[in-house]
């Protein structure tokens, strides 16, 4: 091959070689330091115990999850949670709903924004409970808030300030400011 027919490709590779050097590098898209692990609508998800029985359940409109610091955010939850009582071999099914919701790990839910507490089951003390933010244990089943509470029963209506309470022992405390009517009707 000649210099007069080696003189074209000798070009061509110099000024591919040019445009490599000058090419503008593609930049990758950057994301945010705290971006979620995934976004869901209508989730439903089940818990269950070591023994195979259904511990609770968690529905939402719209879940975020972000898995490097173990947080979901959950958008209208709503939680079931069914306690067996093992003595009477029923189950008490309690239903928490909320405007919002964090959970935490897998056991600290945080609930937000016109909170309700319902017994579904309608075999305990308690019937209704509400507040503006309410604490729940998941795996031990206690819930707590220290805001205003007000809660219902047959022939009761109480509030106060401040509670804590075990589904499982069905016990109950009411930290300060409580106020009560027993309504004397059957």
């Amino acid at each position: 091959m000649s210099i007069r027919q080696a003189l074209p490709y000798a070009l061509l590779l110099v000024v591919f070689l040019i445009w490599l050097y000058l090419k503008p590098q593609q930049q990758l898209e950057v994301l945010p330091e705290h971006h979620p692990s995934y976004i869901a609508y209508n989730i439903s998800s089940d818990h269950f115990d070591e023994t195979g029985m259904i511990t609770h359940q968690v529905h939402a409109s719209k879940a975020t999850s972000y898995s490097d610091k173990e947080i979901t955010i959950f958008e209208n939850p709503k939680v079931l949670m069914y306690v067996q009582n093992e003595q009477e071999n029923s189950i008490t099914t309690w239903q928490v709903t909320s405007e919002d919701g964090q959970l935490s790990g897998n056991n600290h839910l945080i609930l937000s924004g016109d909170v309700w507490v319902k017994n579904l089951s309608l075999d305990q003390l308690v019937q209704t409970m509400s507040t503006e933010k309410l604490t729940i244990l998941l795996t031990e089943k206690e819930i707590s808030t220290d805001l205003f509470v007000h809660w219902q029963g047959p022939q009761m209506d109480q509030q106060g300030i401040g509670m804590w309470a075990s589904l499982v022992s069905e016990e109950l405390i009411v930290k300060k400011q409580i106020k009560a009517v027993y309504l004397n009707e059957n």
